[in-house]
């Protein structure tokens, strides 16, 4: 009996089987096409998870190994660590990758190799590291209803950024430079990249690219490589809401208020899926913030702290690492220390003070040290070890200099106090030069606490002490640089201080209810704004993931290449019709930065700088001159974005009538080999 039933049970489920096999083979759910882009998105999220593996772990053991007997958590939770671990493990693996591509070695046959090794040989690290975030995630759950709208509020915009991450990349510094060195990195082998390839940015400290630079050789293809940098950086973001909300709960404010609070912020909240350098430069900041706080707690509990504070002064130069502008955490953490040591005991000012002033010297020795392999790197390669700035060195001669910095145009005038407000006010992303879209919860809800201040708890107000100070001298830098370029207004290059901003914001935020009377509740309103501020930030980012619609790459039903010119319209023509060109084709660009679908066959010299036809005019002189000299260089073709010539043609620029004259008359010369919609226009120099 038990044999018959068990064969009409195997009978049945063959004949589900081929039921449902036979239905699925006419009626296919999935097609071909689309199995392959979600088996491409997972291969992506497969590298991505190594990377982050091998930040965690190698964090976690270096954490470990750097403070020895004092790894005490204190009152850093496990999000706060883990937070911590992954910035240090993700800026000493930077640092490995900079190492490797000196010494031209960046092939997928080593890359691949090394992260096996790793992995298996960090494996009880890695493990106790994903652990930790995830018992941490658990314990960050909100509550209340104002912590619960700011956590989802949150996890909209994450969710967001992720999709959008995973779809090919669109954004402008991503195509100039982010995306486009870690390639260039990648097919050459190394860092040292030939005059043709070779830009200012390259000469920039690239602690992100070079991560970027790893995911690429992991994921082998160099299109969906830049897709697993943006994957990775959305994984930067997604950890410093993380630790921003442990942070606030650390101190006693309702966790999720920080992370939205600096969501609310339209460019950092479209940011999740750009590749840049800004979200690792945050999360490295917030690190710094974590580490000096464990360094106040025990010496103020009269605990020996030196190694916390070395692990801060190694995390501060490695966010120097990521940008030049990045300067304003290590100065503001040396800040930070000094104030401590000062303010600490009792006796004469005077001594407390040098003492202060001693101990940041010694922090700032371990950030110059970190930093110092960017500063070797570009002596070895430009003979300047600050190149592109402040001297002449390489391709940068004082011309260029003055034409990326604009000095003429910087600050003069005391409203360079009110930069950020200025920014917040005025900017618009991509529009103008502040060149970001903020929104008023950052500057509104910090003001907050000016009012509220005296009705918060003694400790909480201790604890906000770091990074008020922290907030002020990194805003003191920025507006100290206003006065040196015009490039510094764009806020972009110091949101290094926004995530500390936004836990003073959090705060504030928390500490309204203090204010409250029979009369009036202040809270009811101010948190009626919070929510109303998150609502539109929550429309106007759909919205702009609506245009996007990354969801018809991501199911196979738009291909990379068709998703790429619905977005960037005549630019991704343009350079489909350069890619057609023969091989080894040498395409100058003007007025165009973006180069990063060139392929291989054909040579691109981007206007990275937005100044050839400037720079050659006062340097070569005529038209013809410059049209031969292009010739004796080897250059063939010559693509001009229109668009953008006119854009600067119309609006106040360094150039003369005469410039533009010469221009007209070598396009009268040449001859053209493609026009794309007035946008664009291919010429052949020969």
């Amino acid at each position: 009996m038990s044999r018959r039933r068990t064969a009409l049970g195997f009978g049945l489920v063959m004949a589900l089987a081929a039921t449902l096999a036979i239905y699925y083979w006419v009626h296919k759910p999935i097609t071909p096409v689309q199995a392959l882009a979600v088996g491409g998105s997972l291969a992506t999220i497969a590298v991505v998870a190594v990377l982050v593996c091998l930040g965690g772990g190698i964090g976690r053991r270096a954490l470990r190994w750097g403070l020895g007997s004092q790894d005490t958590v204190g009152n850093l939770s496990p999000v706060g660590r883990a937070t911590v671990e992954a910035a240090l493990g993700w800026g000493l693996l930077a640092l490995a990758l900079l190492g490797l591509g000196l010494a031209r070695l960046y092939y997928s046959q080593v890359a691949w190799p090394v992260a096996i090794l790793l992995l298996i040989g960090l494996w009880r690290d890695i493990r106790a590291w994903c652990a930790q975030l995830v018992v941490g995630v658990r314990a960050l759950a909100p509550a209340g209803r104002l912590a619960r709208l700011a956590a989802a509020f949150t996890a909209l915009m994450l969710a967001q950024g992720l999709l959008r991450a995973l779809a090919p990349p669109l954004m402008w510094d991503a195509l100039v430079y982010h995306l486009t060195l870690p390639v260039l990195y990648a097919r050459t082998h190394g860092i040292q990249l030939s005059l043709a390839d070779f830009s200012l940015f390259s000469g920039m400290p690239q602690l992100a690219e070079m991560l970027y630079t790893a995911a690429g050789l992991l994921r082998l293809d160099p299109a969906a490589g830049s897709i697993a940098a943006q994957a990775l950086g959305w994984c930067f973001g997604a950890l410093l809401a993380l630790g921003l909300a442990a942070a606030a709960q650390d101190i006693g404010v309702p966790g999720w208020l920080a992370p939205a609070v600096l969501f609310s912020s339209f460019t950092i909240a479209v940011a999740l899926a750009w590749a840049y350098a800004d979200l690792l430069l945050m999360l490295i900041a917030l690190a710094v913030v974590l580490a000096l706080r464990q360094w106040h707690i025990q010496v103020s509990a009269g605990l020996a702290a030196d190694r916390w504070l070395a692990l801060a002064g190694v995390l501060a130069g490695l966010a120097w690492g990521c940008k030049y502008t990045g300067v304003i955490v290590p100065v503001a953490a040396a800040a930070i220390v000094a104030a401590g040591v000062a303010s600490a005991g009792t006796g004469a000012w005077a001594p407390r003070i040098l003492r202060g002033l001693g101990l940041a010297a010694r922090f700032m020795l371990i950030v110059t040290l970190v930093f110092a392999p960017w500063l070797i790197k570009n002596w070895l390669l430009t003979g300047s070890p600050v190149y592109p700035l402040l001297w002449p060195a390489a391709d940068m001669d004082a011309l260029r200099q003055w034409f990326y910095n604009r000095p003429d145009l910087a600050e003069h005038g005391p409203l360079a106090l009110l930069i950020l407000v200025r920014a917040t006010f005025l900017g618009v992303q991509g529009g103008n030069n502040y060149d970001v879209t903020l929104g008023p919860l950052l500057l509104f809800l910090p003001a907050t606490l000016a009012l509220d201040w005296s009705t918060l708890p003694a400790l909480l107000r201790r604890e906000l002490r770091g990074p008020i100070l922290f907030v002020a001298v990194a805003y003191a830098l920025w507006v100290m640089l206003t006065f040196y370029s015009a490039l510094a207004q764009q806020a972009r290059l110091f949101f290094a201080f926004l995530p500390p901003l936004a836990l003073v914001g959090a705060a504030g935020l928390a500490g309204i209810r203090n204010l409250n009377t029979p009369a009036l509740r202040v809270s009811l309103v101010v948190n009626a704004i919070f929510a109303l501020v998150l609502g539109l930030t929550a429309v106007e980012v759909s919205a702009f993931f609506i245009d996007q619609n990354p969801l018809a790459y991501l199911t196979g039903t738009q291909s990379a290449a068709d998703y790429r010119a619905a977005q960037l319209g005549w630019y991704a023509l343009a350079i489909d019709r350069v890619n057609a060109l023969p091989p080894g084709s040498r395409v100058i660009f003007l007025w165009e930065a973006r180069s990063l679908e060139c392929g291989p066959a054909v040579i691109c010299v981007p206007d990275v700088v937005i100044d050839r036809w400037w720079h050659l005019r006062r340097t070569v002189g005529l038209a013809a001159a410059i049209l031969a000299r292009w010739r004796a260089e080897g250059d063939t073709h010559l693509l001009i974005y229109d668009t953008g010539e006119k854009y600067i043609e119309a609006n106040p620029n360094a150039f003369d009538p005469s410039d533009w004259t010469e221009l007209a008359g070598l396009q009268t010369n040449l001859q053209q080999v493609a026009a794309f919609g007035g946008a664009y226009t291919l010429y052949a120099l020969k």
